[in-house]
């Protein structure tokens, strides 16, 4: 039996907030394509991810202290799932200096070999058009 998507997002997401970089890469499929809100435009297969999810979680060398989940929506059938959400992701640095912010997350799954993977990542901050300044500050209540 399959883990529901809900179950695996959620499971995805201690991943991530353990910094488990083996735990967070199980969760994806070899072909993902990923376009991720920090670094470069898009990042094709699960190998380019998994070094740029190293860096990520080294930029936050004092540990995540929130990687939350909210309002997260799931439609799927028996092969293909879409899931997307709020996500608050707060880490500190090695001075100790911690920062975060909202962002936006869609996950595209697909079944594979019995299981769910994701086969598309994308987190996205929005920005001010007229300035182009990224809007770090807003929160879900706003």
């Amino acid at each position: 039996m399959t883990h529901s998507i809900q179950q695996l997002s959620a499971q995805w997401a201690q991943a991530v907030l353990s910094q488990n970089i083996s735990q967070v890469m199980a969760f994806y499929a070899d072909e993902l394509i990923a376009y991720d809100a920090v670094a470069q435009l898009q990042f094709k297969g699960k190998v380019a991810y998994k070094a740029h999810w190293q860096r990520c979680m080294e930029f936050c060398a004092g540990g995540h202290s929130k990687f939350e989940l909210r309002d997260l929506t799931i439609q799927q059938n028996d092969q293909i799932a879409f899931s997307h959400a709020l996500v608050y992701c707060e880490g500190s640095n090695e001075k100790g200096e911690t920062q975060g912010c909202w962002m936006r997350l869609t996950q595209g799954w697909q079944m594979q070999q019995g299981q769910w993977r994701i086969l598309h990542d994308h987190f996205s901050v929005p920005f001010d058009m007229v300035s182009g300044a990224v809007l770090f500050e807003l929160t879900p209540e706003a």
